[in-house]
């Protein structure tokens, strides 16, 4: 009786392991040929767009600019500004380029005072290191130049490292960053120009005034505005409880909502949001996520100012009602066809799954359609499920009664027969099965 109970409980699990797995099978396969959710689908009507790209997107892990990320997102721009759609680009990476900057200028400079000094010392004591054969000692010659090769920067207190990070890092990094969008543009014989802002800007009714108006005539002329904080002038350190923005992902919120952008993408180096820290094992993607839906948030890159919980707050501001913007997706800019799958005139099916977490404004027409795709998915697979089980059970039970019909000597041999195979195997299958169920959890 045990052994004719255990092969019948391993059957069971065996049915529902193989149907499981044939259904997902089929699900896949038939949501791949699906049509583009209409929430997304409505997206590429949009006719005024604002693209954000962080620090991670726009620089590699040393400092240095991504030249991969950077030119798929500069094609990808240009491709949307030849259909007619108007861009703006807001940028980060001009600290991050400019702190390579400064800390090769201060090594060069370093390096140099460095040898400066020692001739100097060196002449006052010529007599003295003068050898017998009449040449120079090389010793301090020797000891300035590994100075020169191993210099390091000064120590500096973190009050001035914050100044220096905010404001001339901004500056040395600027001109850099921006020939390089200057040289990517051209390629793609696209226009761009260079908008720097501060919080004053808004603020000020005539300043806000101006700045409209400029990105209305570039945007008519086909020029594509790229915004940045100003932080040589203002070195927003985001501590302040008045600020606009602290960084710029509430730059673009602000961008998009004061110059009437439909649609805003900011590009991350995640997928999107998730419902736990992407690094944690299970940890989902949310393709909606709901006005008061909270989220766990994970720790934030090295580089930049933000981090998910800056995108999400921002991602909130932006589709605040009120304003143009009615929808944000927040994206993984390491996919190089991310900005093509999202505003592209026409879908493909080689685009995937809709990419990022989609945010709509509140009481939206938009927020209906989003949350009817979302319970229409929720329901869709828990009539999966339910029907794998039922699935399973019908399996298990005409199974049992062709064995049961069987004459009582042949079942024996057959269940002391499956019985062995299934002890033989009984690592394995435990291993599969405990699959199965964090799987389900």
């Amino acid at each position: 009786r045990l052994r004719a109970s255990l092969v019948h409980n391993f059957r069971i699990i065996a049915n529902i392991r193989a149907l499981s797995s044939k259904t997902r099978t089929e699900h896949s396969m038939s949501s791949s040929t699906e049509s583009e959710p209409p929430s997304r689908a409505v997206l590429r009507q949009a006719r005024r767009v604002l693209i954000k790209a962080g620090t991670s997107v726009v620089a590699n892990s040393d400092g240095r600019p991504s030249l991969t990320r950077l030119g798929a997102i500069i094609e990808q721009i240009a491709e949307l500004n030849r259909s007619g759609v108007e861009v703006i680009f807001v940028s980060s990476g001009a600290v991050g380029m400019g702190k390579r900057v400064l800390r090769k200028q201060g090594r060069l400079n370093m390096s140099f005072m460095d040898l400066q000094n020692e001739a100097q010392t060196s002449e006052r004591f010529q007599d003295v290191s003068l050898v017998s054969n009449g040449s120079m000692s090389s010793s301090k010659r020797s000891e300035s130049f590994t100075n020169f090769l191993n210099i390091q920067e000064n120590p500096q207190i973190e009050e001035k490292k914050e100044k220096v990070y905010d404001s001339a890092c901004a500056a040395g990094g600027q001109f850099g960053m921006m020939n390089l969008y200057s040289s990517l543009f051209e390629t793609e014989e696209v226009t761009a120009s260079q908008i720097l802002v501060t919080q004053q800007d808004f603020e000020d009714e005539k300043s806000s005034e101006n700045l409209r108006y400029t990105v209305d005539r570039l945007l008519s002329l086909g020029i594509v505005p790229i915004i940045n904080e100003n932080d040589v002038v203002f070195a927003n350190s985001g501590n302040a409880q008045n600020d606009l923005f602290s960084d710029n992902d509430s730059l673009a919120a602000l961008c998009a909502r004061c110059f009437e952008a439909e649609v805003v993408l900011l590009l991350t180096d995640v997928e999107g949001v998730f419902d736990k820290p992407p690094q944690q094992k299970g940890a989902k993607k949310l393709p909606f996520l709901k006005n008061q839906s909270n989220v766990e948030i994970g720790t934030k890159s090295d580089q930049g100012r933000g981090g998910m919980s800056a995108k999400i707050d921002a991602a909130r501001r932006a589709v605040k009602p009120g304003c143009m913007t009615q929808a944000c997706i927040v994206a993984s800019g390491a996919d190089l066809d991310c900005i093509r799958s999202v505003f592209s005139p026409q879908y493909d099916l080689s685009y995937g799954k809709p990419k990022g977490t989609l945010f709509v404004t509140p009481g939206s027409e938009l927020e209906k359609q989003a949350l009817l795709e979302l319970e229409a998915e929720t329901a869709a697979n828990g009539d999966c499920i339910s029907q794998e089980a039922r699935n399973s059970a019908t399996a298990a039970r005409d199974e049992a009664r062709k064995l049961q019909a069987l004459p009582q000597e042949e079942r024996t041999k057959i269940l002391y027969t499956v019985a062995g195979a299934l002890l033989e195997h009984e690592d394995e299958l435990l291993k599969a099965n405990a699959l199965d169920l964090e799987a389900a959890q």
